[in-house]
């Protein structure tokens, strides 16, 4: 598979005149950058469509999108164009049967015929250093896997990395890439983030894309393969703006997975195991 990987300069964002302005100089980029790589799939950061702070989530009402407004239509109108799925980042309302208004972080996905495919709400939304996250939006209650140029992908956002037993519930769903949307900026999250999506990527044997904005204080996306070694590092990028193809290999994927055994030697009797300090002075042979 060859993604286009877009770790994107993202402007101030405080109402919908700012944010088309976005939207319509960042769609020449993706045009240009699709013309020369020919990805089969796009992918953009946490909250591609607008700034990512309190400022701009105080301006929710000038900037979200309920999958039938003009942030969805714009990039569904781009992939139908470009004839390549793209995964963009939105701030998602919803109303539920009692009409109180739900915003979720989502990472939504629409097809190379410019057709909705999928939308990933974000299930644990932070509110620890600066992030403000749990103040205005609400976290998601289901996963997303799609099945991409023969490739099985499943999403998770930012902060979702760390909890192991979301990545291994994606596992078990036979994910072969993590699709990973974060808004990482310098706070002390950042030091660990890399060594979570390596320990993601390994422990789960799957590819991980984890693609961030660009700008002073953010950046250093990274892909990770499935099996880190010697030859095989993960690929990081700089603070700038860049606007990355990366190929996906197959055979990359099952020698990983056929050099460390991990699906055949997982236990899966971890949960019901005893506990304490020392074993059982009784002992069981296969004889008794």
């Amino acid at each position: 598979m060859r993604l286009l990987a877009c770790q994107t300069t993202i402007p101030a964002t405080r109402n919908r005149l700012d944010q088309r302005d976005h939207l319509d100089a960042l769609a020449g980029r993706l045009r240009t950058a699709a013309s020369q790589q020919r990805p089969q799939l796009i992918v953009l950061p946490e909250l591609s469509s607008q700034e990512y702070g309190e400022q701009a989530f105080e301006a929710m009402d000038e900037l979200d999108d309920d999958l039938q407004g003009p942030v969805t239509a714009h990039y569904c109108a781009l992939a139908r164009e470009l004839r390549c799925p793209i995964a963009f980042g939105v701030a998602r309302r919803s109303r539920r049967a009692d009409g109180s208004l739900w915003r979720h972080i989502s990472q939504v996905v629409v097809d190379a015929e410019g057709q909705l495919a999928g939308a990933y709400d974000k299930l644990h939304c932070a509110q620890f250093g600066a992030s403000a996250e749990a103040a205005h939006f609400s976290p998601g209650e289901r996963l997303v896997t799609l099945d991409i140029a023969g490739w099985r992908v499943g999403f998770m956002i930012c902060y979702d990395l760390r909890f192991g037993e979301l990545a291994a519930r994606y596992r078990r769903l036979g994910v072969d890439l993590m699709i990973h949307p974060v808004a990482f900026t310098r706070d002390f999250s950042f030091t660990s983030w890399h060594s979570f999506v390596i320990t993601r990527a390994m422990e789960n044997q799957c590819y991980w894309l984890s693609l961030n904005r660009a700008g002073n204080g953010w950046g250093h996306s990274l892909l990770c393969p499935p099996l880190v070694t010697p030859e095989a590092s993960p690929e990081v990028l700089g603070e700038e703006e860049a606007l990355v193809s990366w190929q996906l290999e197959r055979d990359t994927l099952e020698r990983a997975r056929k050099r460390l055994p991990l699906a055949g030697d997982r236990r899966q009797d971890i949960d019901r195991l005893a506990t304490g300090p020392l074993p059982s002075p009784t002992v069981t042979t296969a004889s008794q």
